[in-house]
């Protein structure tokens, strides 16, 4: 598993533990005598010199989570240049599942909401948590076979580019022509330090902030700067001449994030987010967002990646990992239901503040865990693929 065992590392079972503890956090000052300078902190307006206004939400929500798309899509550009994602067979059986995944919770959601501005959040169950599938995942060690990490990764890495198309397609305003230009403008200087194959971190992020702003003024969520930035860092670097192994930026920068993601950025956007009230009104309000997202995310995940792998299995499109037995890809399935980051990020894209955005919150905090759960449980007791019995001597 040497393709994954960067992101392995920075998505661990201490990142899933410390973004978990993140999240109760936020829940028990929501809910204590705290709860109004809680919500105060995060939604107060700060005027910054230069006039600008800002909340502490926005610094975190528009601002730090642009350095966790940049992660994803260092992540995406690994996988794809030199991971799994860049042999088709063995792609074929995630890529199915992942999109099989993303379509059945949708369509889940749409089932139960489908007039009104309660249809805008058709996408908060598509997408599934890393992190906490990947936590999960890890905390089985040797009861789960080794190439089914390989299997959730590709899964979740689809899975995020998924709702990332999703994002800059459908939750972006309508652009704005002169800033759309600037930015395409930016997008081609990137490409142009690709090509020249720039060695510092320096000119890529320096570009990276100008384009965030530029993209904020055009329309479009500005956090996809990170995804955009990231297609644009050398993914490969010249061989050295004293033998010692190449130079690659796009390997350095994504080293470098990995730990202040994981424990620092994704626990912080857990305390800015996970924040919910929990009261008969919250339970009530908008009943039918909060059990659009519920059953997407518990039972749409888990039919979409289980059918969409079974159907790919039967017409011979895909074939499964060494080891991996189809119980296990069920497994995952049921941990697909963990959508928190993503999902918490696409629920503030669907909603405004108010009760809409409350109930989809409430479903993604009520499945995830119920996901995390039935997945762990379902591969802890999955027994391990046998490997087949040598034929004996003069046997046919």
């Amino acid at each position: 598993m040497s393709d994954a065992e960067s992101l392995t590392t920075a998505r661990s079972v201490q990142g899933a533990l410390v973004l978990l503890a993140a999240a109760i956090l936020a829940l028990v000052f929501a809910n204590s005598s705290l709860g109004p300078q809680y919500a105060a902190f995060w939604r107060t307006t700060y005027l910054l010199p230069g006039g600008v206004a800002v909340t502490a939400q926005a610094v975190v929500d528009k601002g730090l989570m642009t350095f966790f798309f940049l992660a994803v899509g260092l992540e995406l550009k690994r996988e794809l240049t030199h991971g799994a994602l860049r042999h088709p067979k063995a792609m074929a059986l995630p890529l199915v599942s992942a999109v099989g995944g993303m379509v059945a919770p949708a369509l889940l959601y749409y089932g139960v909401n489908h007039s009104g501005h309660a249809v805008r959040g058709w996408a908060v169950p598509m997408s599934t948590d890393i992190a906490f599938a990947v936590g999960a995942l890890a905390l089985l060690g040797r009861r789960v076979p080794r190439n089914l990490m390989i299997f959730l990764l590709a899964l979740a890495i689809v899975d995020d580019l998924g709702a990332i198309l999703v994002i800059a397609l459908y939750y972006s305003r309508t652009p704005r022509f002169i800033p759309l230009l600037a930015a395409l403008g930016l997008v081609g200087a990137l490409v142009f330090l690709n090509r020249r194959q720039v060695r510092g971190f320096g000119p890529f992020l320096g570009l990276g902030a100008l384009l965030w702003m530029v993209l904020g003024l055009a329309g479009v969520d500005a956090p996809l700067a990170g995804v955009l930035v990231a297609a644009c860092i050398p993914a490969s670097g010249p061989a050295r001449q004293s033998g010692a192994p190449p130079f690659v930026l796009a390997k350095r920068l994504e080293r470098w994030l990995a730990r202040p993601i994981s424990l620092g950025i994704m626990p912080l956007f857990a305390l800015a987010n996970a924040g919910l009230t929990v009261s008969a009104q919250a339970l009530t309000a908008k009943a039918a967002i909060t059990l659009g997202v519920f059953l997407g995310l518990l039972f749409g995940k888990f039919l979409g990646i289980a059918g969409a792998a079974w159907l790919a299995l039967r017409l011979r499109l895909a074939h499964l990992p060494t080891g991996v037995g189809y119980r296990h890809i069920l497994g995952v399935a049921w941990l697909g239901g963990i959508g928190f980051t993503m999902a918490l990020f696409l629920n503030a894209l669907a909603f405004a503040s108010g009760a809409d955005r409350v109930a989809g919150k409430l479903g993604i905090l009520v499945a995830s865990p119920l996901a995390a759960v039935l997945g762990a449980a379902w591969l802890f007791w999955s027994p391990p693929v046998r490997p087949p019995l040598p034929k004996e001597p003069g046997v046919r």
